[in-house]
């Protein structure tokens, strides 16, 4: 079976200052699965500087596997979003350059690489696992070590190391620079005003225009725009591959942790997945649920490309084989257990049993995969004599630092305090397959000290695509809260969400409460 797709260059092209000495210098270095010693150091002033600004850089002082002379001029900035994010005092995750203050020295040939904490994956290889299955599916995805972290004398303990958004990554795996790398930031689709990241297309997002556009057509020539500005093929892949990995917290399930390469060349388009630090969650999580993010929702409205896509899911469905993942998580958890056991054997002991738990996810999640690909297409949800559906399967999406969402009890709770005025946004997701119709969502809430923004606006809110309920702000018990919204087309995904908006405050909504019901015409 032919798993490579035929639309990419090998993963292999690589960037090359000398490309007759060695085009790929970190390529052995990965092959290794290494876990290398990494000591940063910084001046007084600079970790200062981390506390204040923690997304500028600062200059520090990094050591590899104990090089006592250590490479000066190094660029060091903390990185993370908003479950993973952590203070300079606290274990932090870290963005290095090489060479943004002028060093020379290279890691393996690498400028820009990331150490990533491994707050939301105490087996540290989820990262790792999903890059692998992606790149053995023939897509192009950055490579993943590990590192045992010091700072400034303080042994952080292991931490994943992953190749950067960068143009050597470009150069590695399109052999080109000719387009826009954007970062899709915090929970953004491609309407929003996407950060870009590299390359040497046009600075003026024209690129994102002509996919945004063609996502939007809505006549007969939807279809030729679509092909213009996109790879399908290779999109329909990643589709499936983030499916099927359970990869919620990317872009087609929440729009969130991904890359967009919008490339020069018409119909060349990708996106990369970024952020797998939390797959194989839920063996059941839905592979043939449609997307709601705005490209995958348009791709797969499409039914030659739903045939398709669902012909890949069982095309893919061998590479995550869970005799194949365990066997190399199971290699590469007692390389890492090895390590780790030197400095810490309690820490060890801990990431042992976190990496059989992650393999006894990949068994479940395999085995209900092969379910899934064989089942009929999904129906709408249906109500039984205009009766009310509870809601039950949601997920926790927060979009900025300092916001906490878990279950507490009976209810799905959502926190945040701010430092001054910045905003704070959390909320739950849902996605649901309705038909044409009125419909209203209703849930019982309680607020605490819900703090509006300094501009005005926020609270919290029940909200359905762009539709929104009315915000409450304050102190509230228990209310009845609802957002009433249509479904126009035939039939259509809606993402529900639970949102807190503000400056501070807590929200509890209570998950019996959570109902869905069609709303008499």
């Amino acid at each position: 079976m032919r798993l490579v797709l035929t639309c990419l260059v090998a993963c292999g092209a690589a960037l090359a200052q000398k490309p007759q000495a060695n085009p790929d210098p970190a390529k052995r270095f990965f092959a290794k699965r290494p876990v290398v010693r990494v000591a940063i150091t910084l001046s007084p002033q600079d970790r200062q500087a981390l506390r204040d600004t923690p997304r500028e850089y600062v200059p520090a002082t990094l050591a590899i596997d104990g090089d006592k002379k250590g490479w000066p001029k190094v660029g060091v900035k903390l990185k993370g979003a908003a479950g993973s994010f952590r203070k300079v005092d606290d274990r932090p995750g870290f963005t290095i350059n090489l060479g943004k203050f002028g060093g020379t020295e290279r890691l393996h040939g690498l400028k820009r690489f990331h150490l990533n904490n491994g707050k939301q994956d105490d087996s540290r290889l989820c990262e790792w696992l999903g890059c692998e299955i992606f790149t053995a599916a023939g897509y192009p995805a950055p490579r993943v070590a590990h590192a045992m972290v010091t700072l400034d004398g303080e042994v952080l303990g292991l931490y994943v190391l992953r190749e950067g958004f960068d143009r050597q990554f470009l150069q590695r795996t399109l052999g080109k620079t000719n387009g826009t790398l954007y970062d899709g930031g915090f929970c953004h689709d491609i309407d929003d005003a996407l950060e870009r990241d590299s390359g040497d297309g046009p600075r003026d997002g024209s690129d994102l225009d002509r996919l945004r556009d063609a996502c939007a057509m809505m006549n007969e020539g939807r279809t030729a725009k679509l092909e213009s500005s996109l790879n399908i093929k290779a999109f329909i892949d990643f589709m499936a591959l983030e499916a099927m990995v359970g990869h919620w917290d990317g872009y087609c399930q929440n729009r969130n942790n991904f890359r967009l390469w919008c490339s020069a060349e018409l119909g060349r388009s990708l996106f990369f997945p970024h952020g797998m630090d939390q797959l194989f969650g839920k063996a059941h999580a839905s592979v043939l649920q449609h997307p709601s993010a705005i490209v995958a929702s348009a791709v797969q409205q499409h039914p030659n490309w739903r045939k398709l896509y669902r012909a890949r899911l069982k095309a893919l469905l061998p590479l995550l084989k869970s005799s194949l993942l365990n066997k190399k998580l199971k290699a590469q958890g007692d390389r890492l257990e090895r390590a780790l056991k030197r400095h810490d054997p309690d820490q060890a002991r801990e990431l042992s049993r976190a990496v059989r738990k992650l393999m006894g996810k990949v068994s479940a999640r395999y085995q209900n995969l092969g379910k899934q690909v064989r089942q009929p297409e999904p129906k709408a949800l249906t109500f039984r004599k205009g009766k009310p559906r509870k809601l039950d399967d949601w997920n926790p999406s927060g979009e900025t630092d300092h916001i906490e969402l878990k279950k507490r009890g009976s209810a799905l709770f959502i926190g945040c305090k701010s430092r001054g005025e910045q905003e704070r946004r959390g909320a739950y997701r849902a996605t649901v397959l309705l038909e044409r119709g009125k419909y209203r969502v209703t849930a019982k809430v309680r607020t605490d000290d819900v703090e509006a923004l300094a501009t005005g606006g926020g609270g919290v809110r029940l909200m359905a695509g762009k539709r929104a309920g009315a915000a409450m702000l304050g102190d509230n018990k228990w209310t009845d809260v609802s957002c009433d919204f249509e479904v126009t087309k035939l039939q259509s995904n809606v993402d529900l969400r639970l949102e807190l908006r503000g400056r501070n405050g807590k929200v509890w909504f209570r998950i019996s409460s959570l109902q869905l019901a069609p709303v008499a015409r």
